[in-house]
């Protein structure tokens, strides 16, 4: 019978010390710090449970596991005490909740805090997801005091302020320009991707939020805004430029970036009407956008864009002097487009539920111009502009905001149901506000109706961050010095919270026109108004 050769087991103590069953010593099991431990000066470790018929492999992970953590915790704890770099991510703060019914309110909270935070935990997450190795390389680099490696740039080329002006889009300025009618925010969703995508549209984000910072501390003279701005308008120029030459064929991102610079006006408070020139820009760009297919653009990045273009013009119509122009930023085409989008009760971050409402401005500008182009004789109305009249008027009566939209969405909608109707029934009388007018007791009953769902409405609401345009129409009618204070207020405290240069620019506005005769009052005279005191803005 052939000899046994299995061999022996060894048999380990299991009861001693973490440090001497790593170290293959014999422990004397003395607590707290046995002899051994004692006598080399080393960390005596016990376990927490005695282990029991646990197999030997267990013990030999729970050793090996010990003996690592504090050595890497250690290391870890001493790199966070250590000046490192921010990186991008470091300076991406939370954005606010897009919930409707919830303010935009942030304050100027300390960005300080939240960055040392985020910066803490983005070193604690990339150590734990490094390799052994490199876990191992970086303990000893710490331990023999060498800089850690610094962190790969997701903006190369842009310093340290281009990383706070990016946190405070992300944090602020991206909340401010959504009025929270939907959760979703797509000036986070759909703009910030196609910004790390593409360098024009990174600049004018981060351009946006310098001119929107500088409002709000109230430096008009932010040599860091101008320095962006100045950069921006020239990478907008280089892209134009590619398109022309045929060197860019897909006219997304310049289209987007025309886009962006109408909303970095509205944050600065362009006085100037150069939201004009870039609504020109993007109006040819819009069509050929359309164009193409959902696989080459997404159908919902489409409706956003189709949706940002069509407020932005809408809205700016109001501006322009009917006399003389004709302009319509808005053409057939684009319309019958918008057009499609109620038909899935769209509701969207700019135009509300009140997408429908906002079709017809062009219409009626259309209409009044027919009736104002010459102020020395009043202009009859014809038969066909009586029925268009009426059939503008059935259609804003007709109108109700969606049943699933929220309390401050609903009211919103109701206050531009009657700026709109203001809108239409001023144009008959042209730039004339007479007291005695046709119309007198149906503007007047509009306006009493838009002021009380406007008190309804907190200041503070996100909403307000698209009522410019309601309210500088309701504005422009006022002819009590109460209702024009109740209005002086509100303005002055939507500035406050939301920090928009167009906010504050309508009161500027409005402020003028209470100063002139009552005969001058209404929204077909604001362009007048605009003209007289070079106040240039778009209300988007």
């Amino acid at each position: 019978m052939p000899p046994d050769r299995r061999v022996q087991r060894i048999v380990r103590v299991r009861t001693g010390c973490l440090t001497c069953r790593r170290r293959k010593k014999k422990c004397d099991e003395t607590r707290p710090i046995c002899a051994g431990c004692q006598r080399n000066d080393l960390g005596c470790q016990w376990p927490q449970i005695v282990p029991g018929r646990r197999d030997s492999s267990h013990d030999e992970a729970q050793v090996s596991a010990a003996e690592r953590r504090p050595n890497v915790f250690d290391a870890i704890e001493q790199l966070d005490e250590m000046p490192m770099p921010r990186s991008p991510l470091s300076q991406r703060a939370p954005s606010v909740s897009s919930s409707a019914g919830h303010s935009v309110t942030i304050g100027d909270r300390s960005e300080d805090t939240t960055l040392h935070d985020e910066t803490h935990n983005q070193r604690r997450l990339s150590t734990a997801i490094r390799s052994p190795t490199t876990s191992e390389a970086l303990v000893t680099s710490a331990s023999t005091g060498n800089v850690p490696p610094h962190s790969l740039s997701l903006m190369p080329g842009y310093d340290a302020e281009s990383y706070q002006l990016l946190s405070h889009y992300l944090a602020t300025t991206a909340d401010c320009m959504a009025n929270g009618s939907t959760p979703i925010n797509p000036f986070l969703v759909q703009i910030v991707p196609l910004a790390f995508s593409s360098n024009l549209l990174l600049q004018l984000v981060i351009t946006q939020s310098a001119a929107h910072r500088a409002f709000r501390s109230r430096d008009e003279s932010d040599t860091i805004a101008h320095s962006h701005y100045t950069k921006a308008l020239q990478h907008f120029r280089r892209g134009v430029t590619d398109f022309i030459d045929g060197k860019e064929s897909n006219p997304l991102m310049l289209l987007v970036g025309a886009l962006l610079m109408c909303f970095t006006e509205t944050a600065k408070g362009d006085m100037n009407g150069t939201i004009f020139d870039h609504l020109s820009a993007a109006n040819s760009l819009l069509v050929k956008l359309l164009a193409q297919s959902d696989s080459a653009v997404p159908r919902d990045l489409k409706d956003f864009v189709l949706e940002y273009y069509t407020y932005t013009a809408t809205v700016s119509m109001i501006s322009i002097d009917a006399r003389f122009s004709g302009q319509l930023f808005l053409n057939l085409d684009l319309e019958q487009r918008s057009r499609e989008l109620l038909q899935t009760q769209y509701v969207g971050n700019l135009c509300g539920c009140w997408l429908e409402l906002l079709l017809l401005v062009p219409c009626i500008f259309d209409l009044g111009r027919q009736w104002i182009m010459d102020d020395t004789q009043v202009v009859i109305p014809t038969a066909d502009d009586i029925a268009m009249f009426a059939s503008i008027q059935a259609q804003i009566l007709r109108w109700s905001p969606y049943p699933n939209v929220g309390t401050e969405v609903h009211l919103a909608g109701k206050i531009f149901q009657e700026s709109i109707l203001i809108y239409l029934y001023t144009s008959l009388g042209g730039f004339q506000y007479t007291g005695d007018g046709i119309y007198k007791a149906m503007v007047e009953n509009a306006v009493t109706k838009a002021m009380s769902y406007l008190n309804e409405l907190s200041p503070s609401a996100r909403i307000n961050s698209g009522l410019c345009w309601p309210i500088a129409v309701v504005g422009s009618c006022l002819l009590s010095p109460g209702q024009q204070d109740c209005l002086r207020g509100r303005l002055t405290a939507m500035t406050e919270t939301f920090g928009l240069g167009n906010m504050h620019r309508t009161l500027l506005l409005l402020e003028a026109m209470w100063q002139s005769p009552a005969s001058e009052a209404g929204p077909w005279n604001i362009c007048r108004a605009m003209q007289k005191n070079q106040i240039w803005i778009s209300f988007a």
